[in-house]
């Protein structure tokens, strides 16, 4: 404990937080506009994860179909670039079977990218039924390559378990959390607004324990502020009135 900090004897802790545990709590605003954004995260990441599996099954699907029935014709290069921040090697073409001409394009492996030349020739394998079902001979598209979409939705998954996280434990405070006086040690701006606290406060026990968080005004240092914790885990604490959640009296 720092030697400066004195805790104030004659604090109360509020009214709602008297009660016997576990306490009502219900949603604040910030709460619920919280859930809703990790709802959609969390959507989100099962959109991708469907759409990827979904793709993955239908280029595995159409290789081995080429594989099986597929005829070859000679295609022509009409366009080679490079695509995203891994400058990812393409290819266009056409090509002409029984007088109908279709097209298409594919990713191309870095061994055989400085092999194809615009107007050049490529082999590709189609479907006789469904021409537009068509890959060039030299290499086959891998599943992997849809999969990998995958990790587009870990980032809003990742974010949605975040979220409810943090919405699961000051809804444990709010019920179970146990009152105590707080002494503010240190208070900055945040970069998004809103004041981050960083205090010192003392457990049933007689321990002091720290903690941090954002109050709903600015708190100056020495201020006494009321701070939730939860006393098989001290560690879990959070200024109190909370963002999230209200204690329904």
């Amino acid at each position: 404990m720092d030697p400066n900090i004195s805790f104030a004897g004659d604090w109360t802790a509020p009214g709602e937080l008297t009660g016997m545990v576990p306490r009502k709590a219900r949603l604040w605003n910030n709460g619920i506009a919280t859930t809703l954004v990790a709802t959609v995260f969390l959507a989100a990441a099962v959109g991708f994860a469907i759409w990827a599996g979904t793709k993955a099954a239908q280029q595995m699907a159409q290789t081995v179909a080429l594989r099986r029935e597929g005829q070859e014709s000679s295609g022509e290069v009409k366009r080679l670039w490079r695509s995203g921040r891994s400058m990812t090697p393409w290819v266009s073409y056409t090509c002409t079977t029984q007088g109908a001409v279709f097209t298409g394009e594919s990713r191309v492996p870095e061994p055989l990218w400085h092999g194809l030349r615009e107007d050049g020739h490529l082999s590709i394998r189609f479907l006789p039924p469904s021409p537009a079902i068509n890959h060039p001979v030299a290499w086959e598209e891998s599943a992997l390559s849809a999969w990998a979409v995958l990790v587009i939705a870990v980032v809003p998954a990742a974010l949605g378990i975040l979220f409810l996280t943090q919405l699961r434990g000051q809804r444990q405070l709010a019920t179970e959390g146990l009152p105590a006086a707080g002494v503010v040690t240190k208070c900055s701006r945040g970069s998004k607004g809103g004041w981050w606290v960083e205090y010192q406060f003392r457990t049933g026990d007689g321990k002091t324990a720290k903690g941090a968080g954002w109050p709903e005004d600015r708190q100056p240092v020495g201020a006494t502020i009321c701070v939730l914790y939860l006393p098989q885990n001290p560690r879990l604490n959070q200024p109190y009135p909370m963002s999230y959640y209200r204690v329904v009296q």
